[in-house]
């Protein structure tokens, strides 16, 4: 038996500089309206896909919890979990997290390289999410893994 789910991957927004650490960046004014772009995206594909989204996953960056925190509040989205594993990591362990999820409708905030790698793991389509980015990708997962290729149903882009 498979599980079917619709994740919607998003880097996070344009951040600053001036933070001491690179995990303590904050959103520049510029990213904040980017994401809540993103966010609007996000609305309008649940609408026409018919997807009600139960679970927020990110990064326990700065960056990455703002930008998830502007899109749950714009999508009504209740459950947001952040991972400090999840910040400096690759795709394996992304998609670790996402198979251990019992919820068929997600959305993951993360960075890059990380992101447009699992883009194209997935899909074996080639996007450079740039900040604020997203793709929305349908997989099925089967007990003993992934089903490869996952299916690209809409990227997209910030200008």
């Amino acid at each position: 038996m498979s599980i079917k789910k619709s994740i919607f991957i998003v880097r996070h927004g344009h951040s600053d500089f001036d933070a001491e650490l690179d995990f303590d960046r904050q959103l520049t004014k510029n990213g904040i309206e980017a994401v809540n772009k993103t966010a609007i995206f996000i609305n309008r594909k649940c609408a026409e896909e018919q997807i009600v989204l139960e679970l927020c996953l990110c990064s326990a960056a700065q960056r990455t919890q703002q930008t998830a925190q502007l899109i749950c509040q714009s999508n009504e989205v209740k459950n947001c979990q952040s991972y400090k594993e999840l910040y400096s990591t690759d795709v394996s362990h992304w998609l670790k997290k996402i198979s251990q999820t019992e919820e068929e409708n997600i959305i993951i905030v993360g960075h890059n390289p990380t992101f447009s790698q699992m883009v194209y793991n997935l899909c074996g389509h080639e996007f450079h999410m740039k900040p604020a980015d997203c793709a929305l990708i349908s997989l099925e997962i089967k007990p003993d893994g992934f089903i490869y290729p996952a299916t690209l149903v809409e990227s997209y882009q910030n200008e």
